[in-house]
């Protein structure tokens, strides 16, 4: 009997380690590149993969949503650096927020690939608070 429980618990435990693998390998945490000093990312299930700068991490406070933009298909795996909005992307944050209408909601940064010479907008990330 002890032989089954056994054989039982082995099988649970190789089928746990076997979707923490598999849950690693889908968010991409394989092909992360390094973090810069203060930087943290965030990797989520809609394909949007983010290493953010220039804002805290305050993941005990907030909660963060990211919208991905439509991009080629050789972007939509790619790692996207992060940052606040600059210049006249302030105007468009601004406009998502309002048309959102979230009472709470923070836009947070923007998320840009280089390919080759060209910068292309990979999504944006809000955050709300945390209740």
């Amino acid at each position: 009997m002890w032989k089954w429980v056994f054989r039982a618990l082995l099988i649970g435990f190789v089928g746990y380690l076997g979707y923490g693998f598999y849950d690693f390998y889908r968010a991409g945490l394989h092909t992360r590149p390094e973090l810069p000093e203060g930087a943290f990312s965030i990797s989520y299930a809609n394909g949007l993969r983010a290493i953010i700068t220039g804002v805290g991490d305050e993941d005990e406070a907030r909660r963060y949503f990211g919208f991905p933009q439509d991009v080629p298909h050789y972007l939509k795996d790619a790692w996207s650096t992060c940052a606040p909005p600059e210049g006249h992307e302030v105007a468009l944050a601004e406009k998502f927020l309002k048309d959102r209408n979230m009472p709470g909601e923070r836009f947070e940064v923007v998320c840009k690939v280089t390919a080759d010479d060209d910068v292309v907008v990979r999504g944006v990330i809000t955050s709300v608070p945390r209740l």
